[in-house]
């Protein structure tokens, strides 16, 4: 069963929980987590209304639960381009090896700066930026150079349209759907064998 074959069509949430990280969600989490991905404003009340056998007071309890073990976060989104910040841009950097933390903490600070990680491979640093225009990401850019003396190289690329937005992330069905049993495996067919 899906989180949306939760939703008021007639069937009832079976109870059962599955793991995620150190906490266990189910069906009707997963059912309340996709609605408030598309209206994070929508109240408890809303959301009992959408999903069969589910009181609001639930909902509540659970939206405070998924919150409090950081599964989710209730928050604004802001769109950069709406505020001027049209550019985007990937910036791969990197830095001195003794310095790969300090440098990626230094731009992790900078307002303009969306995401930070370590990465593996070709770069040390894999980082998000927007900006106004293009000279002004070229002036970003010249500037982590010259502030952050630990980075010997960074690699700029402009994005173009986004096509997905990693907010609207859905859980995967195999988080909290029942998995097929399988036909009998080997090691139960070797189990039977030795008895």
């Amino acid at each position: 069963m899906t989180a949306s074959a939760l939703m008021k069509r007639g069937t009832p949430a079976t109870g059962r929980r599955y793991e995620v990280g150190p906490m266990k969600i189910d069906e009707t989490d997963a059912a309340i987590m996709e609605l408030l991905q598309e209206d994070g404003r929508m109240s408890a009340v809303e959301i009992a209304g959408h999903l069969e056998g589910v009181t609001p007071r639930m909902v509540r309890h659970r939206i405070k639960k998924l919150v409090r073990e950081g599964v989710i976060s209730v928050i604004a989104v802001v769109h950069a381009p709406a505020m001027g910040y049209g550019i985007r841009a990937d910036i791969f950097v990197e830095a001195e090896q003794a310095a790969i933390s300090d440098t990626a903490r230094r731009l992790a600070e900078l307002d303009l700066v969306t995401y930070v990680a370590f990465a593996t491979g070709e770069t040390d640093i894999r980082s998000a930026v927007v900006a106004k225009s293009v000279e002004d990401l070229h002036e970003m850019v010249q500037g982590l150079v010259h502030d952050i003396p630990s980075i010997t190289r960074t690699r700029t690329f402009v994005l173009g349209p986004q096509l997905k937005f990693t907010h609207n992330w859905r859980v995967p069905k195999e988080v909290y759907a029942p998995k097929e049993p399988d036909s009998v495996s080997q090691h139960d067919e070797d189990e039977a064998g030795s008895h």
